[in-house]
C-alpha cells in the first residue's frame, strides 16, 4: 500500500503542482505549494515503506548499506528525495528567513525551481511507470483483470485523479483543524477537473476491458470480479458525488474520499488480488505489516499536518469570500 499508493500520489501531485505554477497567480502558487508538499510527502513514504519490505528480512542498516548501486531503486529515490528537498528549500525556507530572499545567490537558485520540479515529476513517473513494467513481466502470474496494454496510462491517470482527491480531502480537513483551506475560489475548479479525470479514467479502464475481451468479468460473481466491480462502482460514485457540488467543499470532501478509496483499492487489486488470481494462493498480512504500513501513513498525515500549520501551505478563510460558499 505504501509503495503503490505513495508513488501514485507522488506522480499525480507533482504533475498539478507543475499546471499550477505554470498557471501563476496567487491562488494558484498555493495549490502548487499544497500539491508540491503532498507529491514530496508521498514520496518519501514510498520510499519508506520499500525499504520497510526489505527490513523484516534483512536488517535494516545492511539493506541500506547493500542497496546502494547505481541502478537500484535506492539510488534513483536518494536523488528524488534530494531535489524535493531543493524545492521545499525553494518554496517554503523565505517564509521564515526575510534576509535570505535578498541573498543574490538565491534569487538565481530560485529560476532553478520549475526546471527541477519538472525533472522530479518525471522521475517519480518513470518510477510508477517501474512498477506497471514489474507487472507486465510478471506475466500469467498475474490476473488479466489488472494488465494489459493500457496498464501504465491507467496507472498514470488514476494518479492525477488519486492527487486531486487528496487536495480536495486535505483542504477540508485543515479548515477543520487550522481554519485553513486552498483558495475558495480555485475549489470548483479543481472539483470540476477531478470528474473530468474520473471519466478518462473509467473510460479507459472500461475501453481497455472490452478490447480485451473482459467485460463480462465485472459481472460474474468471483472474488476478482466483484472487487474490480467495486473499484469502478466506488469511482463512479465518487464522480457523480461532487458532479453539481463544486460550491460545497463538504460534499466535495465526501465524494473525494471516495475517489481516494477507488484508487486505493486499484493498487490494493494490482498489489495483492491480482497476483493471488494469478498463483492460485491466498495472502493475508501479518500485525508487523498492518502496523508499519498505517504507521508510515500517519506519519505522513502528520508531516503535513504540521507544514499546514506551521508554514504558509493553505490560505486562511476570510468570512467574506467564505460566506459564497456552503460549509454547512
Amino acid at each position: 500500500m505504501n509503495v503503490f499508493c505513495g508513488i501514485a500520489l507522488a506522480a499525480g501531485a507533482l504533475t498539478w503542482a507543475i499546471v499550477a505554477f505554470v498557471v501563476g497567480g496567487g491562488d494558484w502558487r498555493i495549490v502548487g505549494r499544497a500539491s508540491l508538499l503532498t507529491g514530496s510527502i508521498g514520496y518519501v513514504v514510498a520510499m519508506l515503506g520499500a525499504i520497510a519490505n526489505e527490513a523484516p528480512n534483512n536488517h535494516l542498516l545492511s539493506t541500506l548499506i547493500r542497496g546502494w548501486t547505481p541502478r537500484s531503486i535506492l539510488s534513483g529515490a536518494a536523488w528524488t528525495c534530494l531535489l524535493l528537498a531543493a524545492l521545499l528549500f525553494i518554496e517554503f525556507l523565505p517564509d521564515h528567513s526575510f534576509r535570505l530572499i535578498r541573498k543574490w545567490w538565491f534569487v538565481k537558485f530560485q529560476r532553478l525551481e520549475l526546471p527541477l520540479l519538472f525533472l522530479v515529476t518525471i522521475l517519480a513517473v518513470l518510477h510508477q511507470f517501474g512498477l506497471s513494467r514489474l507487472i507486465v513481466l510478471a506475466g500469467t502470474r498475474f490476473s488479466p483483470l489488472w494488465l494489459g496494454p493500457s496498464l501504465s496510462m491507467i496507472f498514470y491517470t488514476s494518479s492525477v485523479l488519486g492527487a486531486l482527491a487528496v487536495l480536495l480531502f486535505a483542504s477540508w480537513r485543515s479548515w477543520v483543524a487550522f481554519g485553513k483551506t486552498l483558495p475558495l475560489p480555485v475549489l470548483p475548479v479543481i472539483a470540476r477537473a477531478l470528474t473530468a479525470a474520473a471519466f478518462v479514467y473509467l473510460l479507459v479502464r472500461l475501453m481497455d476491458l472490452l478490447e480485451r475481451g473482459l467485460f463480462s468479468s465485472l459481472f460474474t460473481m468471483t472474488r476478482e470480479g466483484l472487487l474490480l466491480l467495486l473499484e469502478i462502482v466506488v469511482l463512479l460514485i465518487g464522480m457523480m458525488w461532487i458532479k453539481g457540488n463544486e460550491h460545497k467543499p463538504r460534499e466535495l470532501f465526501v465524494g473525494s474520499a471516495l475517489i481516494i478509496a477507488g484508487v486505493m483499492a486499484n493498487r490494493l487489486n494490482t498489489a495483492i488480488t491480482a497476483l493471488e488470481a494469478g498463483t492460485g494462493q491466498n495472502y493475508l498480512p501479518r500485525w508487523g505489516e498492518f502496523l508499519i504500513a498505517y504507521s508510515l501513513v500517519a506519519v505522513g498525515v502528520g508531516a503535513f499536518a504540521l507544514a499546514v500549520k506551521h508554514l504558509s501551505v493553505l490560505s486562511e478563510v476570510d468570512a467574506g469570500t467564505q460566506a459564497s460558499f456552503s460549509f454547512g
